[in-house]
């Protein structure tokens, strides 16, 4: 099979499965001081990680939503005077999972060593015993599924893309690979942190 051909029919999932589409709305969280139901004005601080962010008191500018394989989650972007720094969350109580990163920049698949088809093939294999090698790091293969970006929290319908997440076998970084149609694929490292390291100090919010 070409890789042509393999690639269409994984698009052919990801652009097929209309009637799958989430539900715009999202159950509202109650207001809190977690990251889970951070707003655009709260100040938040991290702390204990290897990215120079003890101390930082960084202003979220933007919160996205994103939902997929019966998940849903969030992008809080926050800066201060010297940074941008990306929050991912998911879950909930104990089953809270947070990643960071100071360095959105994507990288291609080339720059890490993977190819398409690679690709194409961990998705049908879907087997958490597989994973890539990047710099003598290994990530095992954590996840593959089709996924909705509802940019700054809109209940307006999502943006269909396809993501593949991976976790460094030591346990401290995640790889996240997507495929949005007409761009190339992008590779995001961010590092995981302990939920219980993120403060939130809420602004001045809008009553829900």
């Amino acid at each position: 099979m070409s890789k042509q051909s393999s690639l269409g029919r994984l698009f052919g999932r990801l652009m097929g499965r209309g009637n799958n589409r989430p539900s715009g709305m999202a159950d509202r969280l109650v207001v809190d001081n977690s990251i889970r139901a951070a707003q655009v004005g709260d100040v938040v601080v991290v702390q204990g990680l290897s990215l120079d962010l003890d101390e930082a008191y960084l202003v979220i500018e933007q919160v996205h939503r994103y939902a997929g394989n019966g998940l849903e989650w969030r992008e809080i972007v926050a800066t201060d005077a010297r940074r941008q720094v990306r929050l991912e969350c998911s879950g909930e109580g104990r089953d809270l999972f947070v990643t960071a990163s100071t360095d959105r920049r994507a990288v291609g698949l080339d720059a890490i060593g993977l190819t398409e088809d690679d690709l194409i093939t961990l998705d049908e294999a879907h087997s958490i015993d597989n994973g890539v090698e990047i710099e003598e790091r290994r990530y095992a293969y954590r996840n593959s599924f089709e996924a909705f970006h509802y940019p700054n929290d809109q209940d307006e319908e999502g943006e269909g893309f396809y993501v593949w997440e991976f976790v460094a076998d030591d346990g401290r970084d995640m790889l996240a690979i997507t495929k949005f149609e007409g761009i190339p694929f992008e590779a995001h490292f961010s590092e995981i942190i302990d939920p219980d390291n993120v403060l939130v100090y809420p602004g001045q919010r809008s009553e829900t």
